[in-house]
């Protein structure tokens, strides 16, 4: 006798509702392809690193099963977006300030934004080590009732703040540029933030904090009908991020 197989329906992790579930991309896959656009073989052995040395390799990002095909592919057209804008749109200095800032005159706030809550609700939600540290509690519902709901809610609600990494020498600003470290917390004037790397030395912060955003860092974040503004790290040869990078290679 041959043995008999069956397949077992999940819940999906959005929507709720008990259906066929489909390997999910936490990070979209697009994201880790950028680094290498012509290496097959480099994609199939990607690293994200963390401060404590654990690094972690997976083909081409890290996946598991989440979500039904139908939620998956609403939450990947805000994922194409994003990497849209982020990796392929050029970069203008915000005027006045020099050089210590970008800016992006003309984008999508809702996309963006929706991006980006579906990054953080995601990572929470995973069972994967890399995104251990990303744990929103009690914020993990009101951001699955957002992306359920399509409404990113106010401004200030889990808000987010974008800066990139550069460097006036040109190889470390390509390893800034060629690099994502493991999603992580961090305080910011004793606020919760979520922190995300992306290629080409993005770091995103969001608020998981109910607290208001202090006026300083207000201005940076994210608000429908302006320009997003990119805060630019310079020497990231002196940053905690490069540091960590150096210890991993050792």
């Amino acid at each position: 006798m041959f043995p008999v197989f069956w397949y077992q329906n999940m819940i999906c992790k959005l929507c709720q509702k008990e259906k066929e579930i489909i390997n999910s991309h936490i990070i979209p896959r697009a994201f880790f392809e950028f680094l290498y656009p012509e290496q097959e073989e480099k994609r199939e052995s990607l690293i994200m690193i963390s401060k404590d040395r654990y690094d972690k390799r997976r083909p081409v990002g890290s996946y598991e099963k989440l979500l039904c095909k139908d939620c998956d592919q609403m939450l990947g057209r805000y994922d194409d977006y994003a990497q849209q804008l982020l990796l392929k749109t050029p970069l203008s200095f915000y005027p006045n300030v020099g050089n210590l800032a970008y800016v992006i005159n003309s984008y999508d706030y809702f996309k963006l934004k929706m991006f980006f809550i579906s990054l953080l609700w995601r990572s929470s939600i995973s069972e994967l080590e890399e995104f251990s540290l990303i744990n929103c509690g009690p914020f993990e519902e009101r951001l699955r009732e957002l992306i359920l709901s399509n409404f990113i809610g106010s401004e200030d609600e889990f808000s987010i703040f974008v800066t990139k990494f550069d460097s006036e020498n040109l190889e470390v600003k390509k390893v800034a540029e060629a690099s994502i470290l493991l999603p992580a917390k961090q305080k910011v004037e004793a606020l919760n933030y979520s922190i995300f790397y992306l290629p080409k030395g993005y770091k995103i912060y969001i608020k998981v904090d109910k607290r208001m955003t202090p006026d300083v860092f207000f201005k940076l974040v994210l608000k429908d009908k302006k320009p997003l503004i990119i805060l630019k790290k310079i020497d990231y040869e002196k940053s905690k991020e490069y540091r960590i990078l150096l210890d991993s290679l050792k």
